[in-house]
C-alpha cells in the first residue's frame, strides 16, 4: 500500500549512495596521493636532520620493524615501531624546553598522543591504532539522517496535494496507511545512517586498521543518534500534515527557524525586551527534537564525557516526540476530506 513511498525512499538512498560513493573515491584517490608519506622511511626522507644523527633500523622477533633516530645535537629520541596495518607505536623523548605541546593527553580518531614531563625530559608517545569513538560516526550519520528526514517528512501532505481522492480509494484504513508510510520513512533515514557510518568505516580503512569502540558514551550516541532523526522527521511530518498545502515551506524553512530560534535562547536577559525573546524562544525550542541533543566532550586523559547528566530524560524526550508527532500527523491525516 505504501509503494510510492518506497520508491521515494529508494530513489532519496539510491542519491545518497552516489554521493558517499563519490567521496569514498575522493579518498581513495587521496590515499594513493600520499601512500609515499606513509611510512617511517618516508617521514625521514622528508625530514631536516641535524649532522651526526643516527638512523637505525631492525626487525623485533615478533616481526615488528623498528626505527631508532637519536639526534645527539637536540638531545632528542624517537623510537618508532611499526606493526603494519596495527597501526605504528611512537616514543619520543626530548628536553621539556623543545617540547611545544599544550595538552598532555588528546584523542583524534584512532591517534592517541599522551605526553609525560620527568625533570627537564619530555615523553611524548604516538599510538596510531587506537579504537575509534562510534561517536565521531553517528554525529556524520546524523547530518546525513537528518537531511533524508527533512526530504522525506511530507508523506501524508503529499497524498493530500493534488490526489487525495485515488489516495483515499486504496484497501486499507487511513491509520494503517499513514503508519506504513511513516514506517517505510523511519526505515529509510535509518538506512541512510547505516550508508554514511560503512562509508565513513571504509574511509578508516584506507588509512589505517579502524577498531570501534561502542562503551560508555558511544552507546548513548548510537541510541540518541537513532531517535533524535527520527523524531526530527516527525515533527516535520506532522507539520505538513496539518500545513499540507504549505509543505514545501515547511521542509524549507524548518532548518532556518531551528537554527533562529536556537540563537534567540543564548540572548541574555538584559533588559524586558530581550528577557521576553529570549522565555518565548526558549519555550518554542522545548518543542525540538534537535533543542534535547546534548555534546560529548574530551576529557584530559582522552577519553570522551557525555556533557549532558540528565540524558535519560533527554532520549525519553525523543521518544515522546517520536509517538506524539506521529499521532498528530496520523490523526489530522484521519481528518482530510476529499
Amino acid at each position: 500500500m505504501n509503494y510510492v513511498e518506497w520508491l521515494r525512499i529508494r530513489n532519496c538512498l539510491r542519491a545518497t549512495g552516489i554521493i558517499l560513493g563519490i567521496l569514498v573515491l575522493l579518498a581513495l584517490i587521496l590515499r594513493v596521493s600520499v601512500s609515499r608519506y606513509m611510512s617511517p622511511e618516508a617521514w625521514i626522507s622528508h625530514m631536516t636532520l641535524d649532522p651526526g644523527t643516527k638512523v637505525t633500523h631492525t626487525v623485533l622477533p615478533d616481526g615488528t620493524k623498528r626505527m631508532i633516530i637519536d639526534d645527539p645535537v637536540d638531545q632528542s629520541h624517537a623510537v618508532i615501531d611499526d606493526y603494519g596495518r596495527a597501526g605504528k607505536h611512537i616514543v619520543v623523548t626530548e628536553p621539556t624546553r623543545r617540547a611545544r605541546h599544550e595538552h598532555t593527553n588528546i584523542s583524534v580518531g584512532s591517534i592517541h598522543v599522551s605526553e609525560s614531563q620527568h625533570g627537564s625530559i619530555t615523553t611524548t608517545v604516538i599510538d596510531t591504532n587506537g579504537s575509534v569513538p562510534m561517536l565521531y560516526y553517528m554525529a556524520l550519520a546524523d547530518v546525513v539522517a537528518l537531511i533524508v528526514a527533512t526530504i522525506l517528512a511530507a508523506p501524508l501532505a503529499r497524498e493530500i496535494d493534488g490526489h487525495l481522492e485515488i489516495a483515499l480509494t486504496k484497501p486499507c484504513s487511513r491509520v494503517r496507511y499513514a503508519l506504513g508510510a511513516i514506517g517505510a520513512d523511519a526505515a529509510g533515514i535509518i538506512a541512510a545512517s547505516l550508508l554514511t557510518a560503512i562509508a565513513f568505516y571504509i574511509f578508516q580503512l584506507l588509512f589505517e586498521s579502524a577498531s570501534l569502540d561502542f562503551s560508555g558514551v558511544n552507546t548513548r550516541a548510537i541510541a540518541m543518534g537513532v531517535a533524535m532523526p527520527i523524531a526530527w522527521y516527525a515533527m516535520l511530518c506532522a507539520a505538513t500534515t496539518w500545513f499540507k498545502r504549505g509543505y514545501v515551506a515547511v521542509l524549507g524553512f524548518a532548518w532556518p527557524a531551528a537554527l533562529v530560534i536556537g540563537l534567540l535562547t543564548l540572548i541574555p536577559p538584559g533588559n524586558v525586551v530581550a528577557l521576553f525573546v529570549h522565555d518565548v524562544a526558549w519555550v518554542i525550542s522545548r518543542l525540538d527534537p534537535l533543542t534535547y541533543v546534548s555534546m560529548a566532550l574530551p576529557n584530559d586523559n582522552g577519553t570522551m564525557s557525555y556533557a549532558g547528566a540528565n540524558f535519560p530524560q533527554r532520549f525519553a524526550m525523543q521518544l515522546v516526540f517520536i509517538f506524539v508527532y506521529g499521532a498528530l500527523a496520523v490523526w489530522q491525516w484521519q481528518r482530510v476530506e476529499a
